[in-house]
């Protein structure tokens, strides 16, 4: 198992240790790591972190980052972990998601606001408090929004795992994983049922109107296919 224990030397300000997790999020998500797509992803997180989401500041911080020996950037122009930043990410990332599995799971928060209190909490949790978080959710392998929990033994679906926007209409899929930072999204997806383990079926590709449609377990619904890319799915027949 990954060591993502954080020495108490070692503990960054909030802010860095937003970027890290967008960064660790962008690349679980096989997302390019462009200054480009990362301000889009850091502009979707609360306001209450209080990131600057301009170009400048958002450059200034990954100069910060590269001068502190957390990140490094390619000839390509990607943003890339050190072995450092990577440990330091996958210590954010895991402490974020047993956050969310605490509101979530022990404390009765409604999904749709589970990202934004994990943010305010996971910047508290000292290694100590992070084991009895563990303990008091059972030792979970994801999020409640299916994302994987570093160091926790998580193991991939066996088969090709897909975007909603790439599956095929008339076949059945398993929801995986879901976009957490969107509290109007999740609120949609919780009222269609659209959540980690759940199942659903394509009707309809609309390529001409970048819609797609599907049978949830609430009902048939639609979204676009850029919000619908965000989605994860497991094929499960046909």
């Amino acid at each position: 198992m990954p060591d993502t224990t954080v020495k108490p030397q070692e503990r960054l300000s909030s802010a860095v240790e937003n970027y890290l997790l967008s960064l660790h999020i962008l690349k679980e998500e096989q997302e390019s790591t462009v200054l480009a797509q990362l301000a889009a992803y850091i502009r979707r997180l609360p306001v209450s972190e209080g990131l600057g989401t301009t170009l400048p500041s958002i450059l200034g911080m990954l100069r910060r980052m590269s001068r502190d020996g957390l990140i490094r950037i390619s000839s390509k122009k990607e943003i890339e972990f050190t072995d450092r930043g990577s440990r330091l990410a996958e210590g954010i990332a895991r402490r974020h998601r047993l956050a969310e599995r605490l509101v979530v799971d022990v404390l009765g928060v409604e999904l749709s606001r589970a990202d934004e209190e994990a943010h305010l909490l996971e910047h508290g949790i000292s290694p100590y408090l992070e084991d009895r978080i563990n303990d008091a959710v059972k030792g979970p392998t994801t999020c409640p929004f299916g994302k994987p929990i570093p160091g926790s033994g998580y193991k991939k679906p066996t088969g090709r795992v897909i975007r909603l926007s790439e599956a095929k209409p008339g076949v059945k899929y398993r929801v995986i994983s879901l976009p957490d930072e969107d509290p109007k999204l999740v609120e949609f997806l919780c009222r269609y049922q659209i959540l980690p383990g759940e199942e659903i079926k394509v009707v309809e590709l609309g390529d001409y109107r970048d819609v797609i449609t599907f049978e949830a377990p609430m009902g048939e619904t639609a979204m676009g296919f850029v919000t619908a890319s965000r989605i994860y799915l497991h094929r499960i027949s046909g």
